[in-house]
């Protein structure tokens, strides 16, 4: 039986699935800082990283509700490799619409890779989103990772990791992917969210054929979470450069989403 829920009750599910999926659509690498909880693995080698994070890349996705799309979420990931620095500049962009809630959601990042740390950090990001609840968010994240100061609108706040660095939405999704290219079978990661730090706690829990509309049958790892928001599952395409091609959240009305589109663009890069 579906469940009732009110306007300001969709409005919050309807920003919550956005914010989760900008965590698990994404392309890059990390390791946690101190003293992980999880078992280390070696990293990337440096060709095979570079060959993983590079040129342009655009993703599509479909969001779907009871059968039915009810919106789209769009990311451009722009790498700017040099000799001496891997970083990029990912642009999302996405909108919901569903019975009276519409939604729409922007976030500029940037990120750069730290060799001596084996890990991603990210210098700022920007967020903005339109609808009942609308924000402009701006945060600036410190050289190790560790401490954030977050405007939300007027309002500032500082924020704290003791351990492992904090990460935005685009970059924790990166994580996501390099920990399954270094063959991690469990991990957490901190995002800094707008007024808080979240953990997520994934745990990969094999290989599963899925049958894509577009693309027939994907042999994909799958990835589900078993803290907090233990009813997302995560599936991620080998034949599709390791990225997200399904997801399965764990909200109140259970969206699915599905990767439609996807290239990569190294002439321009």
């Amino acid at each position: 039986m579906m469940k009732i829920i009110d306007r300001a009750t969709m409005n919050k599910q309807l920003l919550s699935l956005f914010l989760m999926l900008w965590v698990i659509i994404s392309f890059s690498p990390i390791t946690l800082a101190a003293k992980p909880l999880e078992k280390k693995t070696p990293p990337l080698q440096k060709q095979q990283f570079k060959a993983l994070h590079q040129c342009e890349k655009k993703f599509e996705y479909d969001v779907h509700f009871m059968g039915s799309s009810v919106g789209y979420l769009h990311r451009t990931v722009n790498w700017q490799n040099t000799p001496d620095l891997d970083s990029a500049i990912v642009t999302s962009n996405g909108e919901v619409s569903f019975l009276w809630i519409d939604s729409t959601y922007h976030q500029q990042s940037s990120l750069y890779y730290s060799s001596a740390l084996q890990h991603f950090l990210t210098p700022n990001f920007t967020q903005k989103l339109t609808g009942i609840k609308s924000r402009e968010m701006t945060a600036e994240i410190s050289k190790d990772g560790l401490s954030s100061t977050v405007t939300i609108d007027d309002e500032v706040h500082q924020y704290q990791s003791d351990q492992s660095p904090l990460y935005d939405l685009d970059t924790l999704g990166a994580q996501i992917r390099l920990n399954l290219l270094e063959g991690k079978k469990a991990f957490t990661l901190l995002r800094q969210a707008s007024s808080k730090v979240k953990r997520y706690q994934f745990k990969v829990a094999g290989i599963e054929q899925l049958d894509h509309e577009k693309w027939g049958k994907l042999s994909t790892i799958k990835v589900v979470e078993v803290g907090k928001f233990n009813e997302t599952v995560l599936w991620f395409s080998p034949q599709h450069d390791h990225q997200l091609v399904k997801a399965e959240l764990d909200m109140i009305f259970s969206p699915h989403v599905w990767l439609t589109h996807f290239t990569i663009d190294c002439e321009n890069n």
